[in-house]
C-alpha cells in the first residue's frame, strides 16, 4: 500500500469514528481549515504512536515478569534448601520440589497433610514448642529437629521459620526455611568426640603417670621379696599374687593409654584373618547355644599393621557386646571380613582415612538394636546400658582408641528393633609377617656406675636395690639441677644416666641434654610412666639411647641396660 503524507475526508472520517468513537457525528471536521484538521491529524498521529510504544513497554513488561516468574519458580523449587508455606494449625499449604526430594517424596503428596508427619516422634515437642512460641512473637525463630524419610532413614533439619500475613485468605501462615544439616551434625559428633577423647587422654596421661609410679613400687618391692623368700614360705604365694596383679594393673593402664592415643607400643605387620578366626574359636565356647556364629571371611593373607593381642581385644570386645544383646532372645552374630579400596570419596566418609587398600570387618547382630538417642554415646568412656556385671562401659571406648591407633575407623549402624552392625577399617601393608618368638627373659647383671634421677623417693631406693642386687653402681639424686651439678663433679665416674621424663624444674628430654653437653659420649635411658612430649621414635631422634616405659620389671630395666652398654662396647 502506498504511504500518504495526509489523509482525504473520507479516509479522516473514517479514522476518527474509528479511533475517537464519534460514531456519524463526523461533521464538525468538514467546518475545520485545512490548518487545523492537519494539526489534529498530526495530533492524533503522535497520540496513535505514543499508544503503540505504550503497548510494546507493556508487552515487554509482561515478558519481563514471564521470565521473572519462570527464574523465581526454578530458584525456589530447586533451590539448595528446602521451602514451604505452613498453616496456624501447622498443615502444610505449599513446597518446593528440594523438600521433598529432601523427605523422598514427590511434591503433590505434600499438600495438606501435617508437617508433623514428617518429624521424628521424640522431636516432635520440639516442633509443637517452637510453632506456639514463633506465633507469640511473630519474630524469626530457628530450631534444630530430626526429619524422617519416605524410607524411614532419619535427617538433622535446621528450620528457619516466619509469620507472614495472608491478606487473600485473612489469616497468619508460617513460612520455613528447611537446611538439611545431617552432615554438620556428624562433624560436630566427630570433633566432640575427638574433643572428649582429647580430655579423656589427658586424664589418663596424669593418672598413668601417678598411678604407674606407684606400680613400680609395688612390683619391685614385690619382686624383690619374692628373691629373698624361699618358694616354701608361707608368704612366697601371697607375693606371687601381689606381683600378677601388680602387672595386670600395669597392662590396663597401657589399655588406657591405647584407647587415649598415647601409649607406646610397637606395630608389625600380621596376618588379619587368623586373629579374627582366634578370636571365634574363644567366643564359642563362652556364649550360649541359642546364638548362631556365621563366619563369612574373603581375605586371606592380607596383612596389617598390628599389636595382635590388641586387635584380639578388639574382635572379643564386639563379639561379647553382640552376644549380650541376644543373650534373652537368640540370633545370628555374622563376621563378614573383605578387601576393599577406597578412593577420594568413600575415604571421607571414614573420618580420618586416606584413600587406599583396607580390610574391612563387620560384626552383625540380629538383637533389639540401638536406640537413636544413645548411639551417639556408645564409645563414651563409662556409658552402658548393660545391667551390673556385665560391662563398665569402657569397653566400646577402649575399642574405638585401638583402631584409631591403629589408624583404622570404626562406625556403628543401628535401628531399634533391627540388630546392629559394627565396621572396622585397617589400612592393608605390604610386609612380611614377623615371627614373634616368645622367650622367658632372665635377669641380666652388670657392674658399670650408674646415675639414676627420679622425683618419687620411694622409686629412687627401690631402684637402687633392684640394680645394686644385680650388681651395678648406683648414686641417685631426685632433683634434677642437683644431679647435673653431681654429674658436672666427676663426669667421667658414669657409665649410664637413668633417668624420669616428668620432673619438676626441668624435664627428663632437656636433663639429658645438658648431661650430653657436658660429655657427648655418654648414654642416656629416659623412663617414662607417661608423656605426650616423648616416645622411642622421638628418644632416638634426640640421640637418647634407650627409653623404657614405668613401671618396669627387672627384667626389663636390666635388658634395657645390657642393651645399651653391651652394643657401646661392641662399637669400641
Amino acid at each position: 500500500m502506498e504511504k500518504k503524507d495526509s489523509l482525504d475526508d473520507s479516509e479522516l472520517r473514517q479514522w476518527a469514528e474509528k479511533k475517537l468513537g464519534l460514531g456519524g457525528n463526523t461533521e464538525f471536521l468538514s467546518e475545520m481549515s485545512p490548518e487545523k484538521t492537519a494539526a489534529l491529524i498530526h495530533e492524533l498521529q503522535v497520540h496513535q504512536i505514543e499508544l503503540k510504544m505504550q503497548n510494546d513497554e507493556l508487552r515487554r513488561i509482561h515478558e519481563e515478569l514471564e521470565a521473572s516468574r519462570d527464574r523465581y519458580s526454578h530458584l525456589y523449587d530447586f533451590a539448595p534448601i528446602g521451602y514451604l508455606t505452613l498453616t496456624e494449625k501447622g498443615l502444610i499449604d505449599e513446597a518446593n520440589l528440594t523438600l521433598a526430594t529432601m523427605l523422598g517424596v514427590t511434591r503433590s503428596a505434600l499438600p495438606g497433610k501435617p508437617f508433623s508427619h514428617f518429624i521424628l516422634k521424640a522431636d516432635q515437642d520440639i516442633f509443637y514448642k517452637h510453632r506456639q512460641q514463633l506465633l507469640d512473637m511473630e519474630d524469626l525463630q530457628t530450631c534444630e529437629l530430626r526429619l524422617v524419610k519416605n524410607d524411614a532413614h532419619t535427617l538433622y533439619a535446621r528450620l528457619e521459620c516466619r509469620v507472614i500475613e495472608n491478606r487473600s485468605h485473612d489469616q497468619r501462615q508460617i513460612r520455613v526455611a528447611v537446611s538439611d544439616i545431617t552432615e554438620i551434625k556428624a562433624i560436630e559428633a566427630n570433633l566432640r568426640q575427638s574433643q572428649k577423647m582429647e580430655s579423656i587422654g589427658i586424664l589418663a596421661g596424669g593418672i598413668a603417670h601417678d598411678f604407674n609410679n606407684i606400680l613400680g613400687i609395688i612390683i619391685g618391692n614385690t619382686e624383690l621379696a619374692l628373691e629373698d623368700l624361699p618358694k616354701w614360705h608361707p608368704s612366697y604365694d601371697n607375693f606371687e599374687e601381689i606381683k600378677i596383679a601388680g602387672l595386670r594393673a600395669k597392662n590396663i593402664v597401657r589399655q588406657l593409654l591405647g584407647f587415649s592415643r598415647r601409649s607406646n607400643q610397637t606395630l608389625l605387620p600380621i596376618e588379619i584373618t587368623p586373629v579374627i578366626q582366634d578370636s571365634l574359636r574363644f567366643l564359642r565356647s563362652t556364649i550360649p547355644a541359642t546364638i548362631e556364629i556365621q563366619q563369612n571371611i574373603l581375605t586371606r593373607n592380607e596383612m596389617i599393621l598390628a599389636d595382635p593381642t590388641q586387635i584380639s581385644q578388639i574382635m572379643i570386645n564386639l563379639f561379647i557386646n553382640a552376644s549380650h544383646a541376644m543373650e534373652q532372645t537368640g540370633g545370628l552374630l555374622s563376621v563378614h571380613v573383605e578387601n576393599v579400596t577406597l578412593d577420594d570419596t568413600s575415604a571421607n566418609e571414614y573420618p580420618g582415612l586416606n584413600s587406599g587398600r583396607y580390610v574391612r570387618i563387620r560384626v552383625k547382630d540380629t538383637g533389639p538394636g540401638i536406640s537413636p538417642e544413645i548411639i551417639t554415646r556408645i564409645f563414651d568412656p563409662y556409658f552402658t546400658t548393660k545391667t551390673i556385671g556385665k560391662g563398665s562401659g569402657m569397653g566400646l571406648a577402649v575399642v574405638q582408641g585401638i583402631v584409631q591407633n591403629h589408624h583404622g575407623a570404626i562406625q556403628v549402624e543401628s535401628r531399634p528393633g533391627r540388630g546392629a552392625v559394627f565396621t572396622i577399617l585397617f589400612p592393608v601393608v605390604e610386609n612380611s609377617p614377623t615371627a614373634e618368638i616368645e622367650a622367658k627373659q632372665d635377669v641380666l647383671h652388670g657392674t658399670e656406675t650408674i646415675l639414676f634421677v627420679d622425683d618419687e623417693e620411694p622409686i629412687v631406693r627401690i631402684t637402687k636395690r633392684i640394680l645394686e642386687r644385680i650388681g651395678y653402681r648406683v648414686e641417685t639424686e631426685i632433683n634434677p639441677a642437683a644431679a647435673l651439678d653431681l654429674f658436672k663433679s666427676k663426669p667421667s665416674t658414669f657409665d649410664l644416666v637413668i633417668t624420669d621424663m616428668t620432673m619438676p624444674q626441668m624435664t627428663g628430654v632437656k636433663f639429658a641434654e645438658r648431661i650430653m653437653e657436658i660429655r657427648p659420649d655418654i648414654p642416656v635411658i629416659i623412663a617414662s610412666g607417661h608423656s605426650s612430649l616423648i616416645d622411642e621414635q622421638k628418644a632416638r631422634e634426640l640421640g637418647i639411647a634407650a627409653y623404657i616405659m614405668k613401671p618396669f620389671q627387672q627384667t626389663e630395666i636390666s635388658t634395657a641396660i645390657r642393651k645399651v652398654m653391651d652394643g657401646i662396647k661392641n662399637k669400641i
